[in-house]
């Protein structure tokens, strides 16, 4: 490959393009992936059909994720957020996806030559945006190449595979697009749901209170018999588990300061931090129309000149500024990396000095004026900053690991039983274990004390009535389920379902009441602000919105949406019942035409971004079948070794 470098370089055309965004990570949804013995010294993180993912793989690519999300998060990236991410099961599901993308691809013929991956490295930018390794016009050569590799912990190997593969990924995406058909309506009414805008004024009565004590059983068991078969019951099962709780082993885990320095020392560079500034801003939005756009700028320049003239910034900022995310605080939004803000934003935010203001700064958003507060340049954290957190993670880690050890131990012994009793089940319980029981759940219910997750759910609902678990991931720690009792689908008994009724009639008669209050008001040639005062209600004029809605003050409701844009000028609507919210009346006062002349000029890039569309629901429908097709095997001990859930 170096030699292909070399050789082909001078032939290379330059062209800097996007890489296309290749896949979705479902990263919190269960995919039914089966779990395996294989222990923690195993070499296979993941078995994908044929394939393996080695633990070397794993390792590798959590550490680069990790770096990413610290980052990200900077000093807040805690072990707690690692848990909440669920970080070891996003990076593996990442590489199933992956080598099934891979195997795809492959199937359907497509390859990467050495060339085209000697052209993207050789395209590849640096930090200052030059590419990376090319020094004068040339490459950079073998060692400097190599050098450059070791150090981010790459073999010239490794990281060309790894180019290879993203290169083919994008092929597929590619494929993917260009099989994706959009037809003219569907361009036509995705410009007019943005463009084309309607302006109402409203009435909105709120949804009158029906309590479920106003409903009779007599009423209730009426509507349940009407409307049975939604209440339908699906299968149900019932466990007694024992839990061993990840919390209760922490407490009782000592972490050295030698622990933690040693950790310290072992991943220093994990806690480098690049550059930060801490800046605020005041915004000032735009609609993307050139008049909204000018407007925008206006009212920067405008504001600027007040800076300049002694105004304070902070005030100004919560006074004008139409982020609603840092106006409160006067514009601060705290310290950041590169890499937080757009571009343009964080561009000319590192460019200014400390206390100058910046700007207008165009963005997507509008027009920024920016401050600079202070700049912290790149360093690596002191131990005494980090070493909180580092105590913390390696006393989450060895709870888990004691956990999964302790939960083995007691499987095992279950497992030596037979069909263990409730009294068998209740002697292993001990400090740090607890015996517990579930009401029956269905597969898309949260039992009790285990809460939703789908891991549990289906080893449950792959047992026999008797038998025990496999010790199962939970949040609170490792699990093993009995299951006690099965209870095979079926029609429901009024008793059972009896609050759901009840509930579901009493909002049902609210909706009517509402309904029915208002129209009652509507009489014949009254004006929308005539029923608005025979109500006590106010007549609300929002700003105009588009058929995709929302309604500034309404949310976007469907039926209302719909309404507005089906109804003539002048004309009163309604009423329209909003979920949750109560029924509406309105007048429209206009609606924009739609502008032919501005559908043909962005007509290709509409196409071009519906197909993207299009193509990106293909990959996540070809990830479904993929991992339905495909036999798919975690080492489960590797993820708990990462502190991950199945």
């Amino acid at each position: 490959m170096l030699k292909t470098l070399r050789e082909n370089f001078k032939h290379l055309k330059w062209i800097l393009w996007a890489v296309i965004a290749i896949f979705v990570l479902f990263v919190f949804v269960d995919w039914g992936m089966g779990t395996t013995k294989l222990g923690a010294d195993s070499d296979v993180a993941a078995q994908v059909g044929n394939g393996r993912i080695t633990v070397g793989e794993f390792q590798r690519e959590y550490r680069n994720t990790e770096d990413r999300y610290r980052q990200m998060y900077g000093k807040n990236y805690t072990p707690e957020v690692a848990k909440a991410l669920n970080l070891p099961s996003q990076v593996l599901n990442g590489l199933i996806d992956r080598r099934l993308f891979r195997a795809e691809a492959a199937r359907l013929g497509l390859r990467v030559t050495d060339a085209e991956v000697s052209q993207k490295i050789l395209q590849m930018p640096g930090q200052d945006g030059t590419p990376a390794f090319v020094r004068d016009g040339q490459f950079v050569g073998d060692a400097a190449y190599r050098r450059m590799l070791a150090s981010i912990n790459m073999t010239p190997e490794s990281f060309e595979a790894d180019v290879r593969e993203q290169l083919l990924l994008e092929k597929l995406n590619r494929f993917l697009t260009e099989s994706t058909f959009v037809g003219d309506d569907e361009v036509r009414e995705d410009f007019a749901s943005r463009t084309v805008r309607a302006k109402i004024a409203y009435v909105l009565l709120p949804a009158s209170p029906v309590t479920p004590g106003a409903i009779t059983d007599a009423e209730a068991e009426a509507w349940f018999k009407g409307h049975a078969a939604q209440y339908a019951q699906p299968e149900k099962r019932r466990v007694k588990y024992l839990l061993v709780e990840t919390a209760k082993l922490r407490d009782a885990i000592k972490v050295s300061d030698a622990d933690v320095a040693a950790e310290y020392q072992a991943n220093a560079d994990s806690y480098r931090k690049a550059e930060e500034i801490h800046a605020r801003h005041i915004l000032f939005k735009s609609d993307g129309s050139p008049d909204g756009d000018a407007a925008a700028k206006a009212k920067a320049e405008a504001a600027l000149k007040k800076l300049r003239g002694g105004a304070d910034f902070a005030a100004l900022a919560r006074a004008e500024s139409d982020d609603p995310g840092s106006k409160a605080s006067g514009g601060d939004l705290g310290s950041f990396p590169r890499g937080r803000m757009v571009k343009e934003f964080e561009d000319a935010a590192f460019a200014a000095q400390p206390n100058t203001v910046v700007g207008p700064v165009k963005t997507p958003f509008g027009y920024h004026l920016i401050e600079v507060l202070g700049k912290t340049p790149e360093r690596v954290q002191p131990l005494f900053e980090v070493q909180d957190s580092i105590r913390l993670r390696l006393q989450e880690e060895r709870a888990t690991a004691e956990a999964r050890r302790l939960a083995r131990e007691l499987a095992t012994k279950l497992s030596k039983i037979g069909k263990p009793s409730d009294d068998d089940m209740r002697k292993l319980a001990r400090p740090g274990v607890t015996f517990n029981e579930t009401d029956l759940f269905g597969r898309s219910d949260a039992p009790a004390g285990i809460g939703v997750n789908p891991a549990f759910t289906q080893a449950v609902f792959e047992l026999k009535e008797g038998q025990v678990s496999e010790p199962i991931a939970t949040a609170r720690g490792e699990a093993i389920a009995r299951l006690v009792e099965i209870r095979p689908p079926g029609p429901a008994t009024f008793a059972e379902v009896k609050a759901r009724v009840v509930s579901d009639l009493a909002r049902q008669k609210q909706d009517e009441a509402t309904v029915s209050a208002l129209k009652a008001a509507v009489t014949p040639g009254a004006t929308l602000e005539e029923v608005a005062a025979k109500l006590g209600l106010k007549v609300e004029t929002p700003d105009s919105f588009a058929k995709a809605g929302p309604i500034p003050g309404l949310g976007s409701p469907r039926p209302v949406l719909d309404a507005a844009f089906a109804a003539q000028p002048g004309s009163l609507t309604g009423p329209v019942f909003v979920p949750d919210r109560g029924a509406v009346l309105f007048r429209l006062v206009e609606k924009t035409p739609f502008d032919e002349t501005a559908f043909a000029a962005q007509k290709a890039d509409i196409r071009e971004r519906l197909k993207g569309q299009k193509s990106g629901k293909l990959l996540q429908s070809l990830v479904t079948r993929l991992r339905a097709e495909t036999r798919i095997v975690v080492n489960q001990d590797v993820l708990a070794r990462f502190g991950g859930q199945a």
